[in-house]
């Protein structure tokens, strides 16, 4: 039997750590626990978990420090509740394999976490680049491969609800009602038209960035990649 994965939770709000262990002990994962980041480094020193979930906001430090001392070796999973793009862009330069936006769903969390161990990724620096970009909100360019896709305007308005909406799924009903001015009508396929054709102008063959836009059976959309920049 496989020995179970070591995990760090940093996390300085009390309810959220504790939930958190739960949740990873509950999907048969070890979990070591720390307020900030000196309890951090305290366990680091005895102890060398796999993979670490690392809040931004710690009361001893910013948390990004944190990420620059553990992505090199470790997994690592950075939490927030802020939506800045430059926090978002500096967790992913230090090596973080993933931004996870609050409010998140812990059952969620632990499958990004866990999934990503499972497929070996260790920290964002190992991974193919994610070049995604957003240009004056209607353009998509991979600058490695030096593609450039122009996004319609109802294309935009729905790339742009699947970015706000971080983690969470955005449903059908939301895209309808926002695109169309309409509740959603499950037997018009227009939404997953749309949908299908935002997945197509996602598409990078070096990063695999369209598999970021995920399909939630019976719920709607979400989209799991990262957008590097926008101007």
């Amino acid at each position: 039997m496989a020995q179970p994965p070591t995990l760090l939770i940093v996390e300085d709000d009390l309810q959220l750590r504790s939930l958190l262990k739960r949740r990873f002990e509950a999907e048969g994962a070890e979990v070591l626990t720390a307020a900030g980041m000196v309890d951090a480094l305290g366990i680091l020193r005895a102890v060398k978990p796999v993979a670490a979930v690392v809040d931004v906001g710690l009361e001893d430090s910013n948390g990004l420090d944190l990420v620059a001392e553990l992505a090199a070796e470790l997994l690592v999973v950075v939490i927030t509740g802020s939506r800045e793009l430059p926090v978002l862009r500096r967790a992913l330069s230090l090596g973080a394999a993933d931004v996870v936006f609050k409010p998140f769903d812990d059952r969620e969390l632990a499958e990004r976490v866990l999934g990503r161990l499972r497929q070996g990724v260790r920290s964002g620096r190992a991974q193919a680049p994610v070049c995604l970009q957003l240009r004056s909100g209607r353009v998509l360019y991979c600058g490695r491969e030096e593609r450039e896709e122009r996004l319609s305007q109802r294309e935009a308005q729905a790339f742009g609800l699947l970015l706000e909406g971080g983690s969470r799924v955005v449903t059908r009903d939301e895209i309808s009602r926002t695109i169309y001015g309409e509740p959603w009508d499950p037997a018009s396929r227009r939404v997953d038209a749309l949908i299908a054709r935002l997945r197509g102008k996602l598409h990078c063959e070096l990063c695999d960035v369209h598999r970021g836009l995920t399909t939630v059976h019976n719920a709607g959309y979400r989209f799991d990649g990262s957008v590097l920049a926008e101007d």
